[in-house]
């Protein structure tokens, strides 16, 4: 018997003895619940790691943990609509799935946010740079108000290298 037709089958004979409104869980669909729990807990491990990371300056490990964090992520929205149509039932009430869920945003949106705040900074400093990079590129070094600082054009000065 195919796999599939063999999961119908128990979905039907455990919903005959089921309530009717909520849909019939299979051994299957019991044990993606546990797997989905643990592999939230696993990510908000990993999130909390980047977090505490972040907020220590250890900025090494933002790369570090990038492909476990997508992995994870991955995992975790491939196996949502296998565990979204019992969401209601009681092993998932038992297992707190939405309680882990909303821990799981919570996370995910402070780890956004910084690593938002970092990519903001990084664009900032790398405009400074191009900035005093472009200013020294101008036949020379100009102030504030638009004056050369020296009469000397770029090409024609001259380093002193006596010692």
């Amino acid at each position: 018997m195919e796999r599939k037709t063999f999961r119908f089958s128990q979905r039907a004979n455990a919903s005959a003895s089921g309530s009717p409104d909520q849909l019939a869980l299979t051994s299957e669909d019991e044990d993606n619940l546990r797997g989905y729990v643990d592999k939230i807990q696993e990510t908000i491990e990993v999130l909390e790691r980047e977090i505490q990371a972040i907020k220590s300056g250890d900025l090494a490990i933002v790369s570090t943990v990038f492909d476990e964090k997508a992995r994870l992520l991955k995992w975790l929205e491939l196996q949502t609509p296998l565990v979204e149509p019992f969401i209601n039932q009681p092993i998932a009430q038992k297992l707190e799935i939405k309680h882990h869920l909303s821990r799981l945003k919570k996370y995910v949106e402070e780890d956004s946010s910084m690593l938002s705040r970092m990519a903001v900074a990084a664009r900032t400093i790398l405009r400074e740079v191009e900035k005093i990079s472009n200013r020294n590129e101008l036949d020379g070094n100009y102030g504030k108000l638009g004056q050369k600082m020296s009469g000397q054009s770029g090409n024609n000065m001259r380093v002193d290298q006596k010692y």
